[in-house]
Order: C-alpha cells, then structure tokens, then sequence
C-alpha cells in the first residue's frame, strides 16, 4: 500500500488511535498563512516592481524593475499606476505543483498563498465539479487536470476508493473510445494508475498511444518497481511517485530513456511524512525496515537525477483528511524542493523542477519564466533560495496569479 493509501485509510482511524501524529503536524506545519487571496480580487494596475532580484533560470539578476500590465510581464515602461518597492528581494516565477489534488476554490486559495499559482490536478472524477475550477479564475492558481483515471478492478485504488465499473478500466476496453471520452469532457491530461490488476501492459501501451494520436500528454502513477518499469515501457510522458519497495536500477532507467521526453515527478514528501509515522505503518501491515520505505524513494531520486532524467516537483497533497491528518496545500511543495535538494539537486535545479522545467515539461508555454510576454505568476522573496531553498518560504508577497 502506497503513501496516499496510507492517509485515506487512515482517515477512518479514531482520535484516540492517531492522536500522536498532532506533535508531529504542529512541528512541520505553521498556523494558516494570513496571505490567502480571494478568488475576485480588484482590476490590476499596470504596475512596477522595482530593486528586486529576478530568477532567470539560472542565477540571480542584479537589481532591476518588473513590469507587470494586466495578466502579463511587460517591457513597457509607460503609464505605470502602482509601484511596489521591492526592497532589495527576489522575484521568482509562481511555482507550479505537479501532483496535487484539488477539488474546490479554497485549496486553490491555499496553494496561491504559498506562491503555488498552477496546479497539476491528477484525477477529476466529477466533470461538472471540475469545470469552474479550470475556467482561469483570477486570483487563484491555474487549475490543470486530468479526468476519471485509468484504474483497474481488484486493483488496491479500486478497493481503496471503493470504485464501480464507471470508473474502472476492463482489459477488453477500446483505449481510442476511452482516451476519447475523457479529453471530450474537458480533461487537460490523462491519467493511468499502473498497479497490480491495474492496466496490462498491453493497455497502458495502447492508452499511451491514444493520448499521443490526439497530441495530448499523459502521467502515469506508479509507485513500486514493477509499475514504474510498465510506464517506462508504455512510453508515458510523466511518471508520477517513485518505487517505494526496491531500487531502480540500470534497466529501469534504460528503459525510460528509450522515451527522452519521459519525467519523473517523485513525490518524495508524501512519501516521507507517510513512512515517518509508525501509527499509519502498523494499520497497514507495514514495518519500519520493511521493503517499503522512504529510503527506498531518497535513493532511486539520487540514481535517476544521476542518470540525466528529468526531475519535477509535485506534493501529492490532498489538504487536511480530518483533525489528525493534514497534507497541506502550498506549503508541502515547499517541503518537496527541500527534499528535492537534499536528494542531490541543486537549489537552481529545485527551483527548475517548480518553475521553468515544469512548465516545459507540461507544455505550458505561457509561464515558468519571469520574461515579457509570459504570465505575471509571481513570488517575491524577502531572502535567497540560491543561498538556501528554503528561503522559498520566506515570502514577502505574491504580487500577481
């Protein structure tokens, strides 16, 4: 059973049984950020940003002023109604989370007061709820997702969600029909769960190829050896999780670099506050030392930034389950490119896997950059994240979304 299982199973556990895991959020989780935005905010002001420090991708810039003209990053200086002192800061690209689930305006509110202004949604399983949601609303992160995954019957999501036929994949299904009908109702990507009873081999091929013939994109969630080798094969474009049960090794990773267009979004933090919690390990048959762990997950993200494949950041964070268990919007990708960089990435490489690479990968053309023309989706810093990634939690304001 994989970290999100390990949190909706545990959702149904008493307080009594749990209540050791409130010491471990009040350490790892701060009281409510006091700069969530509404989803209305007033007409922007074409506005100047001026001594700040601008991420390029690759350094620091020397001080220098940002423009920002309604939506977009301006290089005209004419006709500026508010100016914003950034006093000495550093202007970031908004990040973006590659794995999230989001199901209403308020955990889009969460993820823009942290500076996540677009989320990678990985499964809509309500059309009509998802619908607003994805209809850019100001104020807000970018809600991008995917529809009704494919899942298996007898598969451990079937069972986890307690899934029926209308949302479960059969192996006889036609994966054009299938593909077809999810892209239809207005899905940006789409999802296969690759698992034991998931989708064969033959399936996950066939549902690749299908997205690809419509010049679409798809992910793959696979969180163990035998599921992360079946993505490769399948020639997925983003592999979600990382095997929590054994090594990767080279074979694993030749078979992803047979598609160079392949990523990998690890979600080393779900993975971490999952293993970390001996409560949840135990409901789950799981033990410390056993063969899942979140060494498992540091290691196999070390051997695949060595081998040259891309990286990007995603939380898997579903918000708060209940009193007990929070896997808060927003600040939990700030965790991950901590994590990302005690992994062996650079912070420059970190904030790539948030920002630019990210919006790359995704084909999201439009942002990741602080350049003219590109959407004014912002941080400003009060401190370096050159100099400590974590100085990405230091924010001083989110000007623009």
């Amino acid at each position: 059973m994989k970290p999100v299982e390990l949190l909706t199973l545990a959702s149904v556990l008493s307080y009594g049984t749990l209540a050791c895991i409130e010491h471990l959020l009040q350490e790892r989780i701060p009281s409510p950020n006091a700069m969530i935005r509404k989803h209305e905010p007033p007409p922007r002001t074409k506005t100047a940003i001026t001594n700040v420090h601008v991420f390029d991708g690759t350094r620091l810039t020397p001080l220098q002023t940002i423009i920002i003209d309604g939506e977009h990053i301006s290089n005209d200086t004419s006709n500026i109604q508010t100016t914003v002192d950034g006093n000495g800061g550093v202007l970031i690209p908004g990040l973006i989370d590659c794995h999230v689930h989001i199901s209403d305006v308020a955990g889009l509110e969460a993820l823009t007061s942290y500076g996540v202004t677009t989320a990678m949604v990985m499964s809509c399983r309500n059309y009509t709820q998802c619908a607003p949601l994805r209809n850019n609303l100001q104020g807000v992160a970018s809600f991008v997702s995917a529809g009704i995954p494919a899942t298996g019957p007898g598969s451990q999501h079937s069972r986890t969600f307690n899934l029926t036929a209308p949302y479960l994949i059969y192996p006889d299904a036609n994966a054009t029909e299938v593909v077809s009908y999810t892209f239809g109702n207005g899905s940006d990507f789409y999802k296969i769960t690759a698992e034991a009873n998931g989708p064969s081999q033959a399936l996950q091929n066939s549902l690749v190829e299908a997205v690809h013939n419509l010049g679409k994109q798809s992910m793959t969630h696979a969180a163990d050896l035998d599921a992360w080798t079946q993505a490769a094969k399948s020639g997925t474009d983003g592999i979600q999780h990382i095997p929590t049960n054994g090594r990767i090794n080279a074979s694993n990773i030749m078979a992803v670099r047979k598609s160079p267009a392949t990523w990998s979004t690890p979600t080393m933090n779900i993975a971490r506050y999952a293993f970390s919690n001996p409560v949840l390990l135990q409901f789950t048959g799981h033990q410390i030392g056993g063969p899942d762990s979140y060494e498992n997950v540091y290691e196999n993200v070390k051997a695949i930034h060595a081998a040259g494949i891309p990286i990007l950041a995603g939380t898997d964070a579903v918000g708060t389950i209940n009193a007990n268990i929070s896997v808060p919007f927003g600040l939990t990708l700030h965790f991950e490119l901590e994590n990302l960089v005690e992994a062996g990435l650079t912070t420059v490489e970190a904030l790539r896997a948030a920002t630019e690479l990210a919006a790359q990968h995704h084909r999201l053309n439009d942002r990741g950059r602080i350049a003219p023309g590109m959407r004014a989706d912002l941080i400003l810093l009060n401190s370096n994240p050159l100099a400590n990634i974590s100085n990405t939690r230091d924010i001083a304001k989110v000007p623009a979304c």
